[in-house]
């Protein structure tokens, strides 16, 4: 008789099991779906993201790149505290660094692979001249800035990380841009702040005329380049003033762009108002359409020509308009030589024409030949490509995200218009290896490696791949024959 009870207790013993079973499966059955929505990466390059202390390490490199502390502090004028902190930060994201040096994620990033093309364009544009010392030097100096560009991408893994860096950006050269509009008004007189004094052409009397421009400090010394930056860093506030997370302090952006209004108009220059009215455009484009662009585009050419003085006058017949289009024909007539493909050597642009070429895009051309032009154009190339699509699904959508971040999804027009400003920015200055120019291109490769992982399904908005490589030659070929018939239309 115990026998016989002995299956009966068995069964209640299984059918409970197997009950409590299914009940611990229905129990876990939302943690599965929850965990599977996590699992999603929150950049397209995978792996686990940089350690924290190399970001903020990061963070106090881009610090120093607008406020420089020798500069603040003369005391620490021998102290290498940017390369202290870049080499820190490097050496903490090793394990990130390996793998966006992957070939699998160069390929799913060919802003990458542009910009480590232009260090072996570099080399190429020395050793094709058997020039070993120029080989040193210039390959020494860009590498430099590769590293910096190569950190960014590798550390700015997450949608937090990269407004934490634009914020950074964006306070940092505001307070920067506020002590040169103080210096130059001369309320208070810094003594690491000196503007310059430029010739703006001749009178009818044959007096020369010189104008008073603003300068930045330390790699800004370029009243230019400053505007460039002005502009720049005008979006970004922007975009932090229009942040619905934003505390009632947010209105403090909007005396941010006050004082940069004032300070782009310090500088007297004619590129930044250009600059500012392309990146107007950009923005104003995907969300208003055409009609509105070119309507923003008219008022503000109006605006300029009434308003503006010296920076609304812009003739390329006379004046500095056409010293820098004798500039740009200097350097690409010196390509038609065996220099066409490798160039005339990184560096050397100075020595043939006496100055700059003051327009990355002929510079890179004269300096690297077509093969380092067109890898330096790739790097703007793709970042406005993967935009331009990302933008485009946008506007298709009907008003729906197509991010599953809203912080990418708000931040995508801006995005836009910091890339087209820098470009349109290059048009009037040389800035073809300096970190500024790898810090736009960085973050528009960040924010598309961001981008494409937040889409519903997560894939590469740009690829190396053959289709692209073919597009990338006709563009960069097209640019190069249109400067040459510039030059020939309005050099004289």
């Amino acid at each position: 008789m115990a026998n016989e009870a002995n299956p009966t207790d068995h069964s209640v013993k299984v059918a409970g099991h197997q009950t409590m079973s299914a009940h611990g499966q229905a129990m876990r059955t939302p943690a599965r779906i929850q965990k599977r929505h996590q699992q999603y990466p929150l950049s397209i390059m995978g792996g686990h993201s940089a350690p924290n202390n190399a970001y903020c390490l990061f963070l106090m490199v881009n610090i120093t790149l607008f406020l420089r502390p020798a500069e603040l502090i003369p005391a620490l004028a021998n102290l290498p505290i940017y390369e202290v902190l870049i080499l820190s930060s490097f050496f903490l994201s090793l394990d990130q660094i390996k793998r966006t040096l992957q070939v699998p994620m160069l390929k799913r990033q060919p802003i990458t692979l542009c910009a480590i093309g232009i260090l072996v364009a570099v080399v190429l544009s020395h050793a094709s001249h058997m020039y070993l010392y120029g080989i040193r030097t210039s390959s020494i100096a860009f590498f430099k800035t590769l590293i910096y560009y190569i950190l960014l991408v590798s550390v700015i893994d997450s949608p937090q990380r990269l407004k934490g860096l634009l914020k950074t950006v964006a306070i940092t050269s505001s307070v920067m841009i506020l002590l040169c509009v103080i210096d130059y008004s001369g309320l208070h007189d810094f003594e690491f702040i000196k503007h310059v004094s430029d010739r703006d052409g001749v009178s009818d009397a044959g007096d020369t005329i010189r104008v008073f421009r603003m300068r930045g400090t330390g790699i800004f010394q370029d009243p230019n380049d400053l505007s460039v930056l002005i502009v720049t860093t005008s979006i970004l506030c922007l975009y932090f003033f229009n942040d619905p997370t934003a505390s009632p302090l947010r209105f403090l952006w909007i005396l941010g762009l006050m004082v940069l209004g004032i300070g782009l108009l310090y500088t007297r220059s004619r590129g930044g108002l250009l600059t500012l009215g392309i990146a107007g455009m950009v923005f104003v484009l995907p969300k208003y359409g055409k009609k509105a662009a070119i309507l923003f585009a008219l008022v503000g050419m109006a605006g300029v020509t009434v308003l503006a003085g010296r920076q609304g006058n812009i003739d390329l017949n006379s004046g500095t308009g056409h010293d820098r289009i004798l500039l740009w024909r200097e350097g690409l007539m010196a390509l038609k030589s065996p220099d066409l493909f490798f160039g005339i050597g990184q560096g050397l642009y100075s020595d043939l024409a006496g100055l700059a070429a003051h327009n990355s895009y002929v510079h890179a051309f004269t300096e690297l030949g077509l093969f380092g032009g067109t890898l330096y154009i790739g790097c703007f190339f793709f970042a406005g490509l993967g935009l331009y699509r990302l933008a485009r699904f946008q506007c298709s959508n009907n008003g729906k995200p197509i991010f599953r971040n809203q912080e990418l999804e708000r931040y995508l027009p801006y995005a836009g218009a910091i890339l087209a400003a820098w470009c349109g920015g290059m048009m009037s200055l040389s800035r073809c290896y300096v970190v500024p120019t790898y810090m736009i291109v960085g973050v528009s490769a960040a924010f598309l490696n961001l981008a494409a992982a937040s889409l519903a399904k997560p894939t590469p908005v740009i690829y190396w791949n053959k289709q692209h490589l073919i597009r990338l030659t006709g563009v960069s070929f097209g640019l190069f024959i249109a400067f040459f018939i510039f030059v020939r239309l309005f050099a004289h």
